[in-house]
């Protein structure tokens, strides 16, 4: 008896079970859509959003998709979601719209405009509070970048009508992060006078009251950091780490500034050679051979490297040597480095197109009589490189960024995108 009652007992539970899957599975048919809440949002633009339409069987799923693509949008802090007879009910609460965002605190509109930059909201945008923590965030970083060590922020909402608020940063910029010592630990093969005169950091003086190096900026200090390795490397030390790069604070707004080198072994080029196509004729390098083998058995140089490679540019571009890339391989032996300058025939391809974008200032033309390449011509990426050098040689744009994309038939696009800088920024 027992057992019969365990058998029926198990059987409920199985059917309940098959029946709230069921259930889940087909849904409710939804009959008609219901929204309220909404003040500034047209419930025809909420619509646009949703995925269950009249006719559909709503579930669990779908009903969830729904509400992540409604917070989505981000024009609502709250959305709450139900099925009542068939009837599929939305209620909203939507974001407040950003009247103002105020810098309390920033006076010097410079300053400002370094603190802000790449933040995300905007005046008129819908204020999310998650959002303004991230800026607010980001501007501590950047006002660090820009030597304020010690600044604060805390976060204001003003509300006003029509559900709008101002937002408010207040700021304490605290005193800038003075650099009172530059040190320079590990293996570090040279004196510390003489790395100092490499890197642009210095030490704070009371004489230096125009220099704004003698504060701590950390895209600075990153740039001490290649400085330091691009000097290492043209003494011949190949191999060198500077491993760390930290500040110490020694007072209440002072740091000692401390680069961590590892130099290494110094290295010597070793043999250096050219590896050329069938095709091309050796007495065309004949020059270039000589040099390198003068550099037999002196210290490795970055620089010796760029002007090798500049050379056989030049050599390429002389004897119309159209098509070809530059492969540098290296083998360390001992403390000898083994170059190969590999020189490859590409496969010919044209510039179909070149496109720019961005310019909204400076005339198309202006930028074009800088191409060292043309849209027909023969795909060449050592022109490519050189036009791209050009037109950031103009100095009328904070970036230029480029990319080389195939078309169908392998043939180049060349799309260019400048950012301009404002007018009165030209020429500083």
């Amino acid at each position: 008896m027992t057992n019969i009652k365990f058998i029926i007992k198990f059987f409920k539970i199985f059917f309940f079970i098959i029946f709230i899957f069921t259930n889940n599975l087909y849904g409710e048919e939804i009959k008609k859509i219901s929204i309220t809440g909404n003040q500034r949002i047209l419930e025809e633009t909420i619509k646009s959003f949703l995925t269950i339409k009249i006719n559909d069987n709503a579930t669990i799923e779908s009903i969830n998709d729904l509400t992540k693509n409604l917070y989505d949008t981000n024009f609502f802090e709250n959305v709450s979601v139900k099925i009542e007879n068939n009837v599929l009910i939305i209620d909203v609460k939507e974001n407040p719209i950003i009247q103002n965002i105020i810098y309390d605190g920033i006076k010097s509109e410079t300053l400002k405009e370094k603190a802000i930059q790449n933040t995300k909201l905007i005046e008129r945008s819908a204020y999310i509070n998650l959002y303004a923590k991230n800026d607010s965030e980001l501007i501590l970083d950047n006002l660090k970048n820009n030597g304020y060590y010690f600044s604060s922020i805390s976060i204001k909402t003003e509300k006003l009508e029509n559900n709008t608020v101002n937002l408010i940063y207040q700021i304490d910029l605290g005193e800038k992060a003075k650099i009172r010592k530059i040190s320079f630990i590990g293996n570090k093969i040279f004196k510390d006078k003489r790395l100092r005169s490499i890197i642009l950091s210095e030490e704070y003086k009371f004489w230096k009251f125009l220099s704004g190096k003698k504060y701590l900026n950390e895209n600075l200090v990153k740039f001490d950091q290649r400085l330091l390795k691009n000097y290492y490397l043209n003494q011949g030390f190949y191999n060198v780490e500077i491993s760390t790069t930290f500040a110490k604070i020694i007072n209440e707004d002072e740091f000692e500034l401390i680069f961590n080198i590892n130099a290494g072994e110094k290295i010597y080029f070793g043999d250096l050679d050219i590896e050329l196509p069938i095709n091309y004729d050796e007495s065309d390098f004949s020059k270039l051979l000589i040099q390198l083998s003068k550099l037999r058995n002196q210290p490795y140089s970055i620089n010796s490297i760029e002007k090798i490679t500049k050379q056989i540019d030049l050599i390429v571009l002389n004897e119309v040597y159209e098509t070809i890339s530059i492969d540098v391989i290296e083998k360390i032996n001992g403390n000898n480095l083994n170059l190969t300058f590999q020189m490859k025939e590409n496969e010919k391809t044209f510039g179909k197109k070149i496109n720019i974008y961005g310019n909204n200032i400076t005339r198309e033309n202006v930028i074009r009589n800088q191409f060292e390449i043309d849209e027909g011509d023969f795909y060449n990426e050592i022109l490519y490189q050189k036009t791209i050098n050009n037109i950031k040689s103009l100095n009328f744009f904070k970036t230029v960024e480029s990319q080389v994309l195939s078309s169908v038939n392998g043939d180049k696009i060349i799309e260019i995108n400048v950012d301009e800088k404002a007018t009165g920024e030209i020429g500083a």
